[in-house]
């Protein structure tokens, strides 16, 4: 995620900058607010974190100034501020504040929040769409006499995914010990119209066992990454060859049936951020599904707020 960072602290400026930096994000650097208007214009950045106060002005004044020279530019903001300033809960920008001293894990969940309300805005805004252009829709047709057949979950979930809905390109995570909920959700979909890839510690005998078919491709995960396996500890590696798999193959599903394994081996932030990466990147144009099956014990409300700001939770 390219984030832009405004403070007129250099010392400020660093920290954050190693944190974002740590983390995977671009970053750029301003000091000053005409240089944060012109930083916005030309960076684009997905995320600002603001300074409330940048060289005795109002931090705000910056996302003025660039809105009132490009109106469609983004300008998703966490605002940095001291625990006494007060919170601007009526500026649309503002989608997370980090009160001042900061730890490194809050910037990464104020991140996570700005995330989930970019996407849950992103969501409303579809389906306000859908209701005006459906209730134009129905006012110029007259609906025929609905016929109510009786069917089981299964088939109505079938039926939704083969329509073009929104469920294929939408990422789930599964708060479960053991990978069983996940396999039962990923049956759903038909493997002669999708490309599932299963990122799994355990063996492909195993795993297609599991599943119940063959025509699935299986990346298996090791400490070693010896015998045709993949070093669970390269992170960098699994992810270029996720992205060439997504580019080379249509209506990619990618599953990690066992995230908790990549947890124990790369710690909790690093594996935080590498599925975030991996989830939120836009470096393909294909339609693509994430599905994480993860042990809930191990996580915090933050972390879980991190996951569930990049994916839906499935609890059926």
């Amino acid at each position: 995620m390219k984030v832009l960072v405004v403070d007129d602290n250099v010392a400020i400026q660093e920290i954050l900058k190693d944190i974002l930096i740590e983390n995977g994000h671009i970053v750029k650097i301003a000091g000053s607010i005409s240089d944060a208007v012109s930083k916005i214009l030309e960076f684009r950045p997905d995320a600002i974190l603001l300074d409330a106060l940048v060289n005795g002005e109002d931090g705000i004044q910056i996302l003025i100034r660039a809105r009132e020279i490009d109106k469609d530019v983004e300008l998703s903001t966490i605002l940095v501020k001291g625990v006494n300033d007060e919170t601007p809960h009526d500026n649309p920008f503002i989608k997370a504040t980090v009160n001042k001293p900061f730890k490194s894990s809050d910037i990464s969940v104020a991140l996570g929040t700005l995330v989930a309300k970019k996407e849950e805005e992103r969501l409303s805004a579809e389906s306000n769409k859908k209701k005006k252009f459906g209730s134009i829709f129905n006012k110029s047709i007259k609906k025929p006499k609905e016929e109510h057949i009786a069917t089981d979950d299964a088939a109505i979930v079938a039926e939704y995914i083969a329509s073009d809905s929104p469920l294929f390109g939408r990422h789930y995570i599964f708060f479960e010990r053991e990978p069983d909920k996940i396999y039962e959700f990923l049956r759903i979909f038909a493997p002669q119209d999708y490309s599932i890839l299963i990122i799994s510690s355990d063996n492909m005998k195993s795993v297609k066992q599991r599943i119940g078919f063959d025509t699935v491709d299986i990346a298996t995960l090791s400490a070693n990454g010896r015998n045709k396996t993949m070093d669970i500890s390269a992170l960098g590696t699994l992810m270029v060859y996720i992205k060439q798999y997504i580019h080379e193959h249509e209506n990619p599903i990618i599953v990690f049936d066992n995230f908790t394994n990549i947890i124990d081996s790369n710690g909790l932030n690093h594996s935080l951020v590498f599925i975030h990466q991996m989830v939120s990147s836009k470096d393909s144009e294909k339609t693509v599904s994430f599905l994480v099956s993860v042990d809930n014990s191990i996580l915090t409300l933050k972390d879980r707020n991190i996951l569930l700001g990049d994916m839906s939770e499935y609890t059926n």
